[in-house]
Formats: structure tokens, sequence, C-alpha cells
């Protein structure tokens, strides 16, 4: 189990590196969507494992299943934020880039989620604690961050301009905005950090 939330733990700084890219298109297209993909390697890699594991806690092969559902459709999604950057007002890319990014919210709470299950498997209080924690602030992040946007777009009159004038704003978001995209990533790592180090110490405990 350790050696699976270790492959987690890698690919969230992947992942955020590769979506802290793409939004200010650093690459030539082709290579960006390979960067984005290549970031979901880990994370199949560790969910593998998992299911390797089998039913080690009551209904984990089903969540283990439903993460990588979610971690199958944010990565066949991730394309179409790479060709939304380079086409900011097409509306049918814009969609599916936001898609993208709501998948990939249920994904990072899906996996808190699966570390509050291995906790409550090895008894760590604290970390269990922990992913519940992670899990709200993934959630509080993700949807403040919309509603926040929706708000300032609504105060300043850029939603009363219609949808391309609010497609090109978003495309033109300062560095600073783009981080509280990437913070999910940052609380969920560190909680797939805490279950990678729990179920190494509990893999090496000496017996009695």
């Amino acid at each position: 189990m350790s050696r699976g939330f270790s492959c987690l733990f890698w690919s969230m700084p992947l992942l955020s590196a590769a979506h802290a890219a793409a939004w200010r298109s650093v690459l030539p297209v082709h290579w960006m969507i390979g960067v984005l993909l290549a970031g979901f390697l880990p994370l199949g890699c560790g969910l593998g494992m998992f299911r390797a594991c089998g039913n080690i806690a009551p209904q984990w092969n089903t969540r283990t299943g439903r993460v990588l559902l979610l971690a199958l459709v944010g990565a066949s999604l991730s394309p179409f934020l790479v060709w939304w950057r380079n086409a900011p007002t097409r509306g049918y890319l814009a969609a599916n880039a936001a898609a993208h990014y709501l998948v990939m919210i249920a994904l990072l709470g899906g996996l808190n989620r699966l570390a509050g299950a291995a906790a409550r498997r090895m008894k760590d209080v604290p970390l269990e604690r922990e992913a519940r924690a992670g899990l709200i602030m993934v959630l509080w992040l993700g949807f403040c961050t919309l509603g926040a946007l929706v708000w300032l777009y609504y105060r300043s009159g850029v939603i009363e301009a219609g949808v391309t004038t609010v497609l090109i704003h978003l495309a033109q978001l300062p560095t600073e905005a783009h981080m509280l995209f990437v913070l999910p990533y940052a609380m969920t790592a560190y909680v797939m950090w805490r279950a990678k180090e729990t179920g190494f110490r509990g893999a090496v405990r000496p017996g009695p």
C-alpha cells in the first residue's frame, strides 16, 4: 500500500506543474499534451497497485475503481485544456476544459477519501483527520475559486458582455490566479505523503 501512495504522491507535483505549464502555454501543443498525459502515469500505477492489494478495507476496490475512472476521464479531457488555451473563444473547447477541471477536483477528493479509508484500516486517527481535512480543502478551494471568479466577473460587468468576453478574460488570468488552481494538488500531495509514511511504518514495524 505504501508504494501505491508513493506513486500517488509523486503524481501530484507532476500534474500540478503540467497544468500550470498548460495555462502558461510554455511548450508547443503536442508537447504540452504529452506532458499532461505523462502526469497521469504514476497516478495510474499507484491505483493499479491498490487494485492488486485486494479488498483491504470496506469498499476499497469500489472506491479505487471510481478514482481510476475519474483519472481516465481526466486524462482524456486533458488535451482540451491545451487546445482551449490556444483558441480561448471556442465554446466547445472551453466547456471540455471546464469539465476537466471539475473532474480533477473530484479525482483529488477521491484520493483523499482513499487515504482516509487506508487510515481507518491502519487505525491512524491523525491521518484520518488529515485526509478528511484534505477532502474539505480540495472541495472548498475548487468551488470557491469558481465562485470567486463568477462574482468578480459579475461585479465588473464581464458576464454581461457575453460568453466570448468571459472566455477571453479567463484565458488572460494573471499568474497569481493560476496558483488557486494548483493548490488542491499541494494539499492532496501532503495527505498522500502522510499515507505513504504511515503504510511504510506499518510494514516495517517489528512483530510482538
